[in-house]
């Protein structure tokens, strides 16, 4: 008996104790990352200088460093002379590699990742030893993932043998791919979220690409019914190219007819001319958008003088690509269709039984029912901003200063504040002595710090 009551209280106790290691758990502050990647100084023989680069992310406030392994051969080795240095200055570090799409399987003048080059689950294998040895590596990003997520390269099966690999090393090794916000989207939840621990996203135009990010990444989206119209990197077009979807609409009141829907694309590049969003009535093109850009919003299309005299037309909506490719994968997706002055069998887009499809060349067409999150899974994510000027002046569409910088810096750590994110990472801050957006960074960095350690609310 007395044995029995022992045990009882034994077990009492240890659960006693586990829920207070849980709750205690539970209240230790995350540290939130401020960091930092790429753009280190090298010394003349090619290596990387790690006691200037270690010094000079202290200066800036980092306590992360995402360490690019693509610019020299000697990368692999120089992150091994950094990672003590990095250890001991209090700086966790996530190794950084390139895809297929950024090597000379894509360009013959880009280089690998060196060593394993395109052995992805031997680069898991190998970080994670590297991780077991520094325990301040925490894990490794893929840049521009979502880009080379296909059957020949990062399919789900190669993406779950190389984080299996990874983890059966070390179980705390995280892998956060390079997304950038416009690839927030179905394909993200089918494909990617069941495989990952986080994400890195991609220079946010404001706060609302963040918001709409964690909406995913949270798995509480709402996606209405849609269609989509894919062409495939690595695929050239001759031009001329087209996808559409149409439906026979009744005329019911031309003077008031108009149609409103919601678009969006996945490409945020500045290359265009190519490929065009377009609504159509009858063969008479009424709008178009070209995807070059970030390109995302609600559009009313009045149609008063298109249907003038017509009793029905065809409503159309797709993709036309006006001139020849060689290498532009792209994803226009249409939603929230609303119709006045027409009749249609239905406004529901992702209701293929409902809209003839017309394709040509590789393009593909594809109609996804309204889906909601259900709230089961949170993935972390760390924001870059753009800090170099070019990149700078690409996505956001106007010069760089030291005040823009820091304010997309600012911006993006306000999400942090709130414990909406874990942290921002600056794209390649330029690091020369006496740079003024370094300086302007490393302010925002000071002040951020500054109130945390004050003890001010999140």
């Amino acid at each position: 008996m007395r044995t029995a009551v022992w045990l009882m209280l034994t077990g009492l106790l240890m659960t006693s104790l586990a829920a207070t290691g849980q709750e205690a758990k539970s209240t230790v502050r995350k540290q939130i990352v401020l960091g930092d990647y790429d753009a280190e100084l090298r010394r003349a023989d090619g290596h990387v200088d790690s006691q200037l680069l270690v010094a000079q992310l202290q200066e800036l406030g980092a306590n992360t460093y995402m360490w690019l392994i693509w610019h020299s051969k000697h990368d692999w080795d120089d992150l091994k002379t950094f990672l003590p240095l990095a250890k001991q200055a209090g700086i966790k570090v996530w190794v950084y590699l390139v895809p297929h799409s950024e090597t000379a399987v894509q360009n013959t003048r880009w280089p690998y990742s060196e060593p394993f080059r395109l052995d992805y689950v031997r680069w898991a294998e190998e970080i994670a030893r590297l991780s077991l040895q520094y325990d301040n590596v925490v894990g490794y990003v893929i840049d521009d993932f979502g880009a080379n997520v296909r059957p020949d390269r990062f399919s789900p099966e190669y993406i779950s043998k190389m984080v299996t690999a990874g983890k059966a090393i070390n179980p705390r090794l995280k892998f956060y791919p390079l997304l950038y916000y416009g690839e927030f989207a179905l394909k993200f939840i089918r494909q990617l979220a069941p495989l990952i621990d986080g994400v890195v996203a991609a220079y946010p135009r404001g706060p609302q690409d963040i918001e709409r990010a964690l909406m995913y990444l949270n798995d509480k989206y709402y996606e209405p019914g849609s269609v989509a119209f894919e062409y495939p990197w690595d695929t050239p077009s001759q031009g001329g190219e087209y996808a559409f979807v149409s439906q026979s609409a009744t005329v019911t009141d031309a003077d008031s007819a108009a149609v409103t829907f919601s678009y969006r694309d996945d490409y945020e590049g500045p290359t265009s001319g190519y490929y065009f969003m377009q609504l159509r009535i009858d063969d008479q093109v009424v709008w178009e958008e070209d995807v070059a850009g970030a390109d995302e919003g609600e559009i009313t299309v009045k149609l008063s003088d298109a249907v003038a005299g017509k009793q029905t037309v065809q409503l159309r909506l797709g993709v036309l690509d006006k001139r020849p490719v060689s290498n532009y994968g792209v994803i226009p997706t249409f939603m929230d269709l609303k119709v006045t002055g027409l009749k249609l069998t239905t406004t529901d887009l992702g209701s293929a039984s409902h809209w003839k499809a017309q394709r040509s060349g590789a393009f593909t067409i594809r109609h996804y029912p309204a889906q909601s999150g259900t709230g089961k899974f949170h993935l972390p994510l760390i924001v870059m901003t753009a800090a170099e000027r070019g990149e700078y002046q690409k996505r956001h569409g106007k010069p760089a200063t030291p005040e823009r910088i820091a304010e997309q810096v600012k911006m993006a750590l306000e999400f942090a504040r709130a414990g909406k994110i874990a942290g921002v990472v600056t794209y390649c801050l330029d690091k020369h002595p006496g740079n003024p957006d370094f300086a302007a960074v490393a302010e925002v960095f000071r002040q951020f710090q500054a109130r945390n350690k004050a003890g001010k609310p999140q």
